[in-house]
C-alpha cells in the first residue's frame, strides 16, 4: 500500500507566490530607485560661467562664476584654462585661492589671460575630502 503524499493545500502555495513575487519586486524596485539616485548625483553640481573683457591686444580678463549646487561647502583650489587643443594649463587669478563655496553661493574669480588660445575654463575643487575638476566651460 502506498503512503498518499502531502503538499501545500493550493492556497497555501499561492499565498506563498503572491509574497515572494511582492518581496522580490521591491527589492528590485529598491535597487533601480538607488540606481537612478546615484546617476542623477553624478551630474555636476559646481556650475561654472565664464565670459571675457578684452583689456588690449591679446589680453583679456576672464571673470569666471561658481555656483555651489552641493549641499555642503566646496573649496575651490585652482582655475585651469584650457587651450584650443585640449591641453591645459593653472591661470594665474586675481583673488587668493582656495576659496571656500557655501551650499547654494556663488564665488566671482577674475584671471588674466594673455594667451588667445585659451578658450575655455575649468575649475579644481574639493568637495567632502575628494578633488574634482569640472568640465571645460567654453568662454564668451
Amino acid at each position: 500500500m502506498r503512503r498518499a503524499r502531502r503538499g501545500l493545500s493550493p492556497l497555501v502555495a499561492t499565498v506563498v507566490l503572491i509574497s515572494a513575487t511582492i518581496l522580490g519586486g521591491m527589492l528590485i524596485y529598491n535597487y533601480f530607485q538607488a540606481s537612478v539616485d546615484k546617476m542623477q548625483g553624478l551630474g555636476e553640481k559646481l556650475m561654472v560661467d565664464a565670459s571675457t573683457v578684452h583689456l588690449t591686444g591679446n589680453t583679456r580678463l576672464v571673470h569666471i562664476e561658481v555656483l555651489n549646487s552641493y549641499d555642503i561647502d566646496a573649496r575651490i583650489d585652482s582655475i585651469n584654462g584650457i587651450y584650443s587643443n585640449g591641453t591645459s594649463i593653472q591661470l594665474t587669478t586675481q583673488e587668493t585661492l582656495p576659496i571656500q563655496v557655501l551650499p547654494g553661493d556663488k564665488a566671482s574669480i577674475n584671471a588674466v589671460v594673455t594667451n588667445p588660445d585659451i578658450v575655455a575654463v575649468s575649475v579644481t575643487y574639493t568637495i567632502d575630502g575628494k578633488t574634482l575638476t569640472t568640465e571645460p566651460e567654453k568662454i564668451r
